[in-house]
């Protein structure tokens, strides 16, 4: 019976958690707010290549993680993958022993920098989602997820669970 109510205390932090790290993102990066509103960050962490298929480097620098959270055996959480980009792919792994390791990855099919000077970068899955990871307006180190590539329908789509923060 006790074992039942640690896995239900467990299951309700992580909700809570999920959450008020959603709320975080909504209210701190002005999620579904028009692209050409005022207060954007000039900045970005990419390279200068604006072709996904140069062989520059990567088009976003850095290791980045989900929103969404798991549990550790130990009950520690941990983001539910961690993120890196190349110029042709979305690399999607997890960290063990504080080495990235290799879980899928999806194909870039357009990046460009955007004249604020923040990121979009759209992707395919091998499912057939497509979908887009675009600088967050008020912070740089954050990519908000939408699974469209299609801005009309970016606020109908915006899955903060699925965004990412810079995490290195």
């Amino acid at each position: 019976m006790k074992q039942g109510r640690i896995t239900m205390k467990k299951i309700v932090i992580l909700i809570v958690n999920a959450l008020m790290l959603v709320l975080m993102i909504t209210l701190f990066c002005g999620c579904g707010k028009n692209e050409h509103s005022a207060g954007r960050i000039e900045s970005a962490s990419v390279s200068e290549s604006s072709n996904p298929t140069a062989s520059d480097g990567p088009v976003v620098t850095g290791t980045w993680q989900t929103a969404s959270m798991g549990f550790d055996a130990d009950g520690s959480m941990y983001p539910e993958y961690y993120v890196r980009f190349t110029d042709a792919e979305i690399i999607y792994g997890h960290m063990q022993d504080g080495e990235f390791v290799f879980d899928h990855s999806d194909k870039v099919a357009h990046f460009e920098k955007t004249d604020t000077g923040g990121v979009k970068v759209q992707a395919e899955a091998a499912n057939g989602v497509q979908y887009t990871y675009q600088t967050c307006e008020s912070d740089e180190n954050i990519l908000e997820y939408y699974e469209t590539w299609k801005e009309e329908e970016f606020p109908d789509m915006y899955r903060g669970g699925a965004s990412l923060s810079r995490s290195d």
